[in-house]
């Protein structure tokens, strides 16, 4: 099977210039030893190709011995077993003309990474590749694989608050949140929230098992109804114990504040709504709160209602992001 008249004017031209690959060599010596080379060699436009001396072209066909005299090889008697080693040598050509075309190809290109993030009040489920589900709080952002393969199954919480129910496999399941925070898993249901400007990552464990670690060194093991707060400047790590019941409630668009802290009360708003709620008070900051709060409800009644339990008042600022409880 011949070869384009362009790749050998090429491999000529490399031996030329003594710029040819072994490999290229190999190939062009034995194409130049088949029956059909003598006549496509004579059908190919050598102009452009001036002798190593820098002379003129010469006529074709001279030129055309200056070319086969060029190539060292050892001469070969013309018998039946000549034409079929010929015949196998256009085999090894165009194999070896297939392999140098596959070695130009593009490597494939990685897995799409696709992000998600969420609104004020806004709760959105992700089903992933393997069938694991995300649940993504408010105000939440992550990152995650269209495909995935090798050896681990790895998302990347960026910001805010997920639940996660994975689906049981081999393959271990890595959530990757700031500062080299990685939660690992076989199969299991947890939540995971990262805050990358506080700098802190807080996990609890709904079901089975879960190891958190930080930079490859484990910092908890967590069973059901366990959780851990680590503050991630500081390197401190705090440990608790739940209902295992109550963790994720939230997928459910409702968050029932029971004995909360006027903190935790003032976290939610800022998760749920991006609302700034300061302590008008020291007596303020002693508050504690117990009333239910629906995703969607709209934040200014809201506070008004959470005022209310206490007899408080709200003085909302001007750009009603921020607001006052005396």
């Amino acid at each position: 099977m011949p070869v384009s008249p362009e790749l050998l004017k090429q491999l000529l031209r490399k031996q030329k210039d003594k710029t040819i690959t072994d490999r290229e060599m190999v190939l062009l010596r034995l194409y130049l030893s088949t029956p059909e080379a003598e006549e496509q060699l004579a059908g190919i436009d050598f102009s452009d190709m001036p002798d190593a001396a820098g002379q003129p072209a010469t006529p074709q066909e001279v030129r055309f011995q200056q070319i086969m005299q060029s190539i060292p090889r050892k001469p070969v008697r013309k018998t039946a077993w000549h034409r079929l080693a010929g015949a196998a040598a256009a085999a090894l050509v165009v194999a070896g003309v297939g392999l140098m075309l596959r070695q130009d190809r593009k490597p494939p290109s990685p897995t799409p990474m696709l992000t998600l993030q969420t609104g004020n009040g806004e709760l959105k489920e992700i089903l992933l590749p393997d069938h694991s589900r995300i649940f993504l709080n408010a105000r939440s952002a992550i990152r995650y694989p269209a495909s995935f393969s090798g050896g681990t199954r790895t998302v990347q919480l960026l910001q805010g608050q997920a639940y996660f129910d994975v689906a049981k496999q081999e393959t271990p399941f890595i959530v990757e949140s700031s500062e080299g925070m990685q939660t690992i898993v076989l199969g299991t249901t947890f939540t995971v929230m990262t805050d990358s400007v506080a700098g802190h990552l807080q996990v609890a464990v709904k079901t089975g098992k879960v190891r958190v670690d930080r930079q490859q060194k484990a910092i908890a093991t967590l069973l059901p109804g366990d959780g851990v707060f680590y503050d991630i400047a500081n390197a401190r790590t705090r440990t608790m114990h739940t209902d295992p019941g109550n963790i994720g409630e939230w997928t459910g668009g409702e968050v029932r504040l029971s004995g909360a802290s006027f903190a935790e009360m003032a976290g939610l708003m800022q998760q749920l709504y991006g609302i700034t709620v300061i302590a008008g008070g020291a007596a303020v900051r002693h508050n504690q709160y117990n009333l239910p709060v629906k995703y969607g409800t709209d934040p200014q009644p809201l506070i008004e209602v959470i005022c209310m339990v206490n007899g408080n008042r709200a003085e909302w600022q001007k750009d009603s992001t921020e607001v006052i409880i005396r």
